[in-house]
């Protein structure tokens, strides 16, 4: 009997007949987290009272990147990236530039809920990656998690690591199947400190996988600083999508 990870709520209450993608399968995810009910699963696509989907949102912010990786001139080839235009943002690849929208813009809070939905969506991609990988996401530790990514209920924070040097490292096929896999050589996962590290699409971002992470967050950001100061510039605690370097500019330096 399967009990869904964020609901708790097991057969034959809810129900498991679709396919639970942890990476929106729109954008390229291929991995499944079995444990994820369909009325759950169905929430992070759902629009909910005019505030955008947390997987578009996901989707929305990465496929930037993506089309960044692929090239001008492979664009072409995939056809999901080809049909491309971004809801929320104006993007210039050449000026490495991006906005969100004046029709957007101008929305009182729109930016700030924005930027929100994308980290409630990162802690959605971590919490079933974590399920497919440790099968634990059930624990009670999680829950300060669920309350967020799920149920909108508090705020959590993912900070972002601008690059400081011209090159980065990826998988060949990353960019086609940008999977959230724990199992990549090139994440951190520096677990020990309270805070998960990861490598993802050319950026490094890092938020808490423990409830009380306030105790020990000024002693992680001094640490980070200090092992990534040759690579990485001052970290940035997330307020705005246009925050994060989508269009990965330091590559064209």
């Amino acid at each position: 009997m399967r009990n869904c990870i964020w609901c708790n709520k097991s057969e034959p209450n809810v129900t498991f007949k679709k396919k639970a993608h942890i990476v929106p399968q729109s954008m390229g995810g291929t991995e499944i987290c079995a444990n994820v009910c369909d009325k759950c699963n169905h929430f992070f696509g759902a629009n909910h009272k005019g505030i955008p989907p947390i997987e578009l949102v996901f989707k929305e912010a990465f496929n930037i990147t993506r089309a960044r990786l692929l090239g001008k001139n492979n664009v072409g080839k995939n056809k999901a990236l080809s049909r491309f235009k971004s809801i929320y943002f104006n993007v210039d690849f050449e000026k490495n530039k991006i906005e969100v929208k004046p029709s957007f813009k101008l929305q009182y809070g729109f930016q700030s809920m924005l930027c929100r939905q994308f980290k409630r969506g990162m802690y959605k991609v971590f919490l079933e990656e974590n399920e497919r990988i440790n099968g634990d996401s059930i624990d009670d530790k999680f829950d300060f998690i669920r309350e967020f990514a799920r149920f909108n209920i508090g705020d959590l924070p993912v900070i972002y690591f601008p690059s400081n040097v011209p090159f980065l490292l990826t998988a060949k096929d990353e960019p086609q199947t940008p999977n959230f896999s724990f199992q990549k050589k090139f994440e951190f996962q520096n677990t020990e400190n309270g805070f998960f590290e990861i490598y993802y699409l050319g950026h490094v971002f890092s938020f808490p996988i423990i409830r009380n992470y306030d105790l020990v967050f000024e002693n992680y950001i001094g640490e980070s600083i200090r092992q990534k100061q040759k690579f990485y510039k001052k970290p940035i605690i997330l307020k705005y999508l246009t925050e994060i370097d989508l269009t990965l500019s330091f590559i064209n330096v």
